[in-house]
């Protein structure tokens, strides 16, 4: 049951986020066709027009990121408004399956909708950086009036110079590149989880208004947010003591040092509010249940 539970839930979202997959290949397509147009031998008028179309791309790009990520939020919560609160919810309510479960199961495939598109972004800026790499190198090797006949030595100067800037960064940050980056992978998967138990149980606090169970949901996620605004900035006290004292006291701190314990505190807070989130789910699923 579980199993057809999940195969449910892919299928009501696998449309929304096919339509935002093709806006973002869409824009990648995009900006990867205009970087490949800029050439410095052309007149600088036409030089003008391809740099203010690879702004108007990247405008672009970055506003397809943000409808996409919008979208994805916004499909997830009308989602489970329209399963759980209205009269789709009979059939939810009727299986033979744990409310606890049910909720699990969303907040599940929910995540996974997140992480998919997180990737889908992360590969469409692979793809973009690696086009204007490859762009650059055949411009320098174009201007270069035959020194340079491949990408390769460009290549590896490329790669030894951004070596050595990360390796200045690993000495500013004071933690190894790969240790930072594993710290962020496990700070913004917990981040999206708990902002996902959050929104959802945003959705089931806007049932408390009968009459305006959308304009309730919409207000308690200012609501929380104001709360969560709040409390990050309690979390930036220890930075900002730091701050303090290592102006005061000469004392030097590393730029890790200095974020870590802001960054650890405000998810802290973001997860204890989830896990009310969580148990409002559950108590409003359970007890207050009143379908439109």
């Amino acid at each position: 049951m579980l199993g057809k539970l999940f195969k449910y839930e892919w299928k009501g979202l696998r449309f929304p986020m096919l339509i935002m997959l093709i806006v973002l290949a869409g824009t990648t397509v995009l900006t990867c066709s205009v970087i490949v147009t800029i050439n410095p031998k052309f007149d600088e008028t036409l030089t003008w027009y391809s740099v203010m179309a690879l702004m108007l791309s990247i405008f672009l790009y970055y506003f397809g990121i943000i409808g996409c990520s919008l979208g994805v939020m916004l499909t997830i919560a009308i989602r489970f408004y329209k399963t759980c609160y209205t009269d789709q919810g009979y059939l939810t309510h009727t299986l033979p399956v744990s409310t606890q479960k049910i909720l699990n199961v969303k907040l599940i495939s929910s995540v996974a909708a997140i992480l998919f598109l997180i990737l889908a972004v992360a590969v469409s800026l692979l793809v973009i950086a690696n086009v204007g790499v490859n762009h650059i190198l055949s411009i320098a090797i174009a201007e270069s009036n035959g020194y340079l006949t491949d990408t390769a030595d460009l290549r590896r100067l490329f790669f030894q110079e951004l070596s050595s800037a990360l390796s200045e960064f690993e000495t500013e940050l004071g933690i190894s590149l790969g240790t930072y980056i594993v710290y962020l992978v496990v700070y913004f998967i917990i981040a999206i989880i708990a902002n996902t138990v959050t929104i959802l149980g945003c959705v089931s606090l806007g049932q408390l208004y009968t009459k305006h169970r959308i304009i309730g949901a919409i207000a308690a996620y200012f609501v929380v947010q104001f709360i969560l605004k709040i409390l990050g900035y309690i979390a930036s006290i220890p930075m900002y003591s730091k701050l303090m004292r290592a102006d005061m006291y000469y004392e030097e701190y590393t730029a890790f040092g200095l974020m870590s314990p802001t960054m650890d505190l405000a998810l802290f807070f973001s997860v204890v509010v989830a896990v009310i989130m969580y148990f409002i789910n559950l108590h409003m699923l359970t007890k207050k249940l009143n379908l439109e």
